[in-house]
């Protein structure tokens, strides 16, 4: 064999030591594919958009918008006191009070809620 090409461990360690920068975790960076760059793309819009927490209303204030609501047919959304899982406030139930029996309240947009469950009602313009 021709003693250029013949293997010199203190040559390669040489390299390893001095010449050769390893960029860790960036080489990596690459290797995402679509669907997880999409996936991540979905969880980042998902955190944005979680609801604000509104200032909690007396239920007098709640009782006034909820019959503005019903005798104007005004559209109100209405913030539930009810968080899920992850200790978020639930979205906002929007529509028109189209009757209430008591303390449960029904909205032309099928959803129903009890008085005592709401945070927060403000009238839509």
């Amino acid at each position: 064999m021709n003693s250029e090409y013949e293997y010199d461990p203190t040559v390669v360690q040489t390299f390893f030591d001095n010449y050769y920068h390893d960029r860790g975790k960036m080489k990596w960076q690459g290797f995402y594919l679509s669907d997880h760059t999409e996936a991540l793309k979905r969880q980042a819009k998902a955190l944005n958009q979680q609801h604000q927490l509104r200032h909690e209303q007396t239920e007098e204030e709640i009782t006034k918008f909820l019959m503005q609501s019903f005798t104007y047919n005004q559209i109100i959304k209405v913030q539930l006191n009810i968080c899920d899982t992850n200790n978020q406030v639930q979205a906002d139930l929007t529509g028109e009070v189209s009757g209430y029996n008591d303390d449960l309240f029904y909205l032309d947009s099928g959803k129903k809620f009890h008085l005592g469950d709401v945070r927060n009602v403000e009238v839509v313009t």
